[in-house]
């Protein structure tokens, strides 16, 4: 399973920004964090997103100063996460995105629009046009075939 994150505010000197984790993903300030925000208020391994034994996302924090939040409440322990929650690490909130079961590269499924939905009609075709119709190397007619 491949989850992204993608920031819900703009960090300050970077804007907004996203990742698509492959798991485990450390969030932190180290250049050698799977995601790296470079911000003062984050640690340098700020905390861990897994897989749990039931496959699910979840996030531990690793000791960080100013610690993890999941929906605005401070982690204590591992906590389980689903797609739309949002993780805050110091000054950053990074928001949960389901990406894909198998392709970390797929882009995401495009919203349908009314304009989308329009269909075309039907071109009619006349008795005569079908009736001339042969298949190749043949000389019969399409109505001798049932006979």
């Amino acid at each position: 399973m491949y989850y992204r994150l993608v920031t819900e505010k703009p960090i300050l000197g970077a804007g907004y920004q996203s990742w698509t984790l492959k798991l485990p993903a450390t969030i932190g300030r180290s250049g050698d964090a799977d995601v790296c925000v470079e911000d003062e208020s984050i640690s340098r391994s700020h905390c861990q997103l897994f897989l749990g034994n039931d496959e699910s996302l979840q996030v531990r924090d690793l000791n960080s100063l100013n610690g993890t939040f999941v929906n605005g409440e401070r982690i204590r322990k591992v906590h389980s996460l689903f797609p739309g929650d949002v993780i805050q690490v110091g000054a950053a909130f990074l928001r949960i995105e389901y990406a894909s079961d198998t392709d970390p590269g797929k882009p995401p499924a495009k919203r349908r629009s009314a304009q989308n939905n329009v269909t075309q009609p039907m071109k009619a075709h006349r008795f005569e046009e079908a009736a001339a119709i042969t298949p190749p190397n043949s000389s019969k007619r399409w109505w001798e075939f049932w006979k």
